[in-house]
């Protein structure tokens, strides 16, 4: 579908050139009538050859900006796609890498061992753990949640390759936002295609991540282009960081559909 719009963008561009390129010929033909119309056809190759003067130095100005203006265009659509190709060959590999690190994340409790999203869903348990039993309630509540996360990471090896997944999934996004040369609703597009592969356990840790001294850079992502649109969390768990005040720590566009 996005090939096809381009494809109908550029085919109206060319009409455009062509119509404004037959004004051109068409004006210059009717001021050369105007004004000359009345005398008769003249059968002198010199008087031929004067006309064919007027012509081209009243057409040749207009058609050769006509023509740096196309070639320009063309330049231009040539080198965004190019760029776009570059984008997209890095996004589709901090993807692939995406899936790696998610299947690498692993936890071990009374020697059972949890992998992936399963991992996730641990992490947040421990989360969940901390903020109900090991935090402060005085604590102010940005606090409090920084604490509570912080505090999976500090034992060695606890959830390994965590780290390394929400970095990378933090990069993901910051290539998709720096991409100066997409128009805003293509960076959105691609940000929705990006969230789309996120489970909503994934979601929900991104969500807590975001909230923690490791994950701060990720926030502005996060609500620029809404990843925690169907997160999941504990029904408990969501109520409490509700009445705590922590949902509130992102802007209210974060959890919508952008």
């Amino acid at each position: 579908m996005v090939k096809i719009i381009n494809y109908l963008k550029r085919l109206s561009f060319i009409l455009i050139f062509v119509l404004i390129t037959c004004s051109f010929i068409v004006f210059a033909l009717y001021k050369y009538w105007t004004t000359f119309g009345a005398l008769p056809i003249s059968q002198s190759v010199e008087k031929w050859g004067q006309f064919g003067d007027y012509i081209g130095g009243v057409l040749n100005p207009g058609l050769s900006f006509l023509s740096i203006i196309l070639v320009c265009f063309t330049l231009y659509t040539t080198s965004k796609q190019s760029m776009t190709q570059s984008f997209e060959s890095v996004l589709f590999e901090l993807l692939r890498y995406h899936k790696e690190h998610l299947s690498n994340i692993k936890v071990v409790y009374d020697k059972e061992s949890f992998k992936g999203v399963d991992a996730l869903d641990w992490y947040i348990t421990e989360v969940k753990f901390n903020f109900l039993n090991l935090s402060n309630d005085d604590m102010l509540i940005q606090e409090r949640v920084n604490f509570s996360i912080d505090l999976v990471y500090e034992e060695d090896n606890f959830f390994s390759n965590a780290g390394h997944y929400f970095r990378n999934l933090y990069h993901i996004f910051k290539h998709i936002d720096e991409a100066s040369f997409l128009r805003e609703k293509e960076r959105v597009k691609y940000a929705k295609l990006v969230r789309a592969q996120l489970s909503s356990i994934e979601s929900g840790a991104l969500m807590l991540n975001g909230l923690s001294s490791k994950g701060v850079k990720s926030k502005v992502y996060i609500e620029k282009y809404s990843l925690l649109q169907g997160f999941t969390l504990s029904k408990s768990f969501k109520n409490e960081l509700k009445s705590a005040g922590a949902m509130r720590l992102y802007n209210p566009v974060a959890y919508g559909d952008k």
